[in-house]
């Protein structure tokens, strides 16, 4: 593929084509789709993260083990870069914990009208992470450097919904961990991500992914499917969908709270938007 521009960001891949076609229909991999200042910004962000750890923040930093992951367990006198030459580092939320990260939610929510949640995933070589499991949420996953391989999968049980809801209880309904006798009967795809790829996986869909020769950093970047009518009529603001002169709050008092935290359908904002202005105009006609 042509070179991206220098401040390419995962949002650049969301185009006409990728909502009609693939946006919570199929997984899809860019590859080198990543800008090489957008690279830049965030070059040894885990280094970068790990120097601020602090008793304020700990809850964010995540160890993973018998893949799971595992809260608590990290301490402010702990070396998280010593602990992740051997074992996996997750630090959740860093969209609101880091300015080079922060641009790229910025980016999505103007794209989608939904601002994501950004985790960073720092692992070993020739390590498996979390274990097979599906997400309740549309995910990007970007390649920050090194390396990880990714099995990816249909959905299936629980996850064939496109789920907004997990449950660990493997009774449950929305169980939602997979053994490996799952992942070789229903027809995977492998991907091996390096610097500047990128990943969509939309949620319900089956991964599992592990690294080879090179440790990895990556970037989960969680579109959640807990949309509700405040977040919608927020986006459509936010996006200029909004007639002129109009403000959020005209809409939003035509609700009661009740209402506006009810679940909407997970849709893009401006091609709603585009609709509904089509249909007025159609009408006045």
């Amino acid at each position: 593929p042509p070179a991206p521009a220098p401040d390419s960001t995962p949002a650049d891949v969301i185009d006409v084509e990728f909502l009609d076609n693939v946006y919570e229909t199929t997984h899809r991999y860019f590859p080198k789709c990543i800008g090489s200042s957008t690279l830049d910004e965030l070059s040894d962000i885990h280094k970068r993260v790990f120097s601020l750890k602090s008793e304020s923040n700990l809850a964010q930093f995540v160890t993973i083990d018998n893949g799971k992951p595992i809260r608590n367990k990290v301490t402010v006198s702990m070396d998280l870069l010593e602990i992740s030459k051997t074992n996996h580092i997750i630090v959740n939320a860093m969209q609101d914990s880091d300015r080079s990260v922060m641009s790229i939610a910025d980016a999505m929510y103007t794209k989608l009208g939904i601002r994501p949640t950004i985790n960073m995933y720092v692992s070993p070589r020739w390590s498996i992470g979390l274990s097979a499991h599906h997400d309740p949420q549309d995910v990007f996953i970007m390649q920050v450097s090194g390396s990880k391989a990714w099995d990816v999968c249909p959905p299936i049980n629980a996850g064939a919904n496109l789920p907004t809801r997990v449950s660990d209880d493997p009774n449950h309904r929305l169980y939602y961990r997979y053994d490996g006798s799952v992942m070789s009967s229903v027809g995977c795809r492998s991907y091996n991500l390096t610097t500047g790829d990128l990943l969509y996986i939309p949620r319900g869909f089956i991964h599992a992914p592990y690294t080879k020769s090179q440790p990895s950093v990556h970037l989960t970047i969680g579109i959640d499917g807990d949309f509700t009518w405040l977040d919608f009529f927020k986006g459509l603001q936010h996006t200029g969908s909004l007639p002129s002169g109009s403000d959020v709050s005209t809409y939003v008092r035509c609700l009661n709270e009740r209402e506006l935290n009810k679940l909407v359908p997970h849709l893009p904002l401006s091609r709603i938007a585009t609709s509904t202005s089509s249909s007025s105009s159609s009408s006045s006609s």
